[in-house]
């Protein structure tokens, strides 16, 4: 069973120091809903289908990702051993016991064995507080007598724990009104305190967009996106009919600047609009037609961003069901 949103623990661990902490502004309520439509490939299967099992029964108050999350999990904690959280939840499958794992009594792990830790059950304690109790790595090491999330990483790193990912974490806490109220503030204060911090951070995310690397992640998001949603493409597809049958006189030009194309570029285009599957490299001269033809016609392109806005619009009124502006 291919199990989404579970990693084998990260122990490339950041520091804190000068790190923005994740928010959803600009966003009015988090609900199931939204984290379906927005944010499904984050999600753990597990919770994904539990959620979207809820979202079907239309209730008129739905829980919040925190708590379908919590109690997915919930059963983890009547565990015994890891034995018993990994016959319940395969995707757990793979950890170690610690017991076994550290044969030599020093430095955090001699610190582990005073507080009878390491032979209590380490290794299901710590997905019992990673995956239920929601607890921080910082809160963990400091529990555990560690001297901070490092330490803690290490130990997690031996054991072969399974977490998921710090986005989905912030997810997860967004969704809840009062965690998120927390998040927003401590954002808030932040951002005032480092105004030149976020302008460097800013400009080292628009940079990190343009990379191969982030626009390859980025497509594989969508594909996978699109497998839980295969009503979006039927979407977008209505929604560029729309704005074609405003301009007509676009579609003409484009059609004769076609003609003045090679044949291979003419049969690319083809294949487009037919709706037929694409290679990576007729992607690309597709991207290149595309970008000469705007290049040529620039007052085109002006309308037909206009096009697109006004249907964008269009849809938007209806949706809030008033009468929509017919006015080009």
């Amino acid at each position: 069973m291919f199990i989404t949103g579970i990693q084998p623990y990260n122990f490339h661990s950041t520091s804190r120091q000068n790190v923005k902490p994740p928010s959803f502004e600009g966003i009015k309520t988090i609900d199931l809903n939204y984290v379906l439509k927005n944010r499904a490939y984050l999600l753990p299967e597990r919770v994904r289908d539990k959620a979207s099992e809820i979202v079907k029964l239309n209730l008129s108050e739905m829980p919040s990702l925190k708590q379908v999350h919590k109690e997915v999990y919930a059963p983890l904690l009547v565990c015994k051993t890891l034995n018993d959280a990994e016959r319940l939840f395969p995707e757990f499958a793979g950890m170690k016991e610690t017991a076994l794992v550290f044969q030599r009594n020093r430095g955090n792990i001699k610190k582990l064995n005073t507080d009878g830790h390491l032979h209590g059950n380490l290794s299901l304690k710590l997905l019992q507080d990673v995956w239920v109790n929601l607890k921080t790595q910082d809160e963990i090491a400091e529990e555990l007598g560690l001297k901070g999330r490092s330490a803690l990483g290490w130990v997690l790193k031996k054991i072969n724990f399974v977490s998921y990912s710090s986005n989905y974490r912030t997810l997860l806490m967004s969704s809840d009104p009062e965690t998120r109220a927390v998040i927003a503030s401590k954002t808030t204060a932040w951002n005032a305190c480092h105004p030149d911090l976020m302008y460097k951070k800013n400009r080292h995310a628009a940079q990190f967009c343009k990379t191969p690397e982030y626009r390859k992640a980025h497509s594989e998001r969508m594909i996978e996106y699109d497998k839980l949603h295969p009503e979006r493409k039927e979407k977008i597809r209505n929604f560029n009919l729309d704005v074609w049958k405003k301009v007509p006189e676009i579609k003409s030009a484009m059609s004769e600047f076609a003609k003045l194309q090679n044949a291979f570029t003419k049969s690319v285009i083809s294949k487009d609009i037919s709706g037929e599957h694409l290679t990576s490299f007729e992607k690309r001269i597709k991207k290149s037609f595309y970008k000469k033809f705007w290049q040529a016609n620039p007052d085109l392109k002006k309308r037909f961003k206009d096009a697109h806005r006004q249907v964008r619009d269009e849809r938007a009124a209806l949706k809030n069901g008033k009468t929509p502006d017919k006015k080009v």
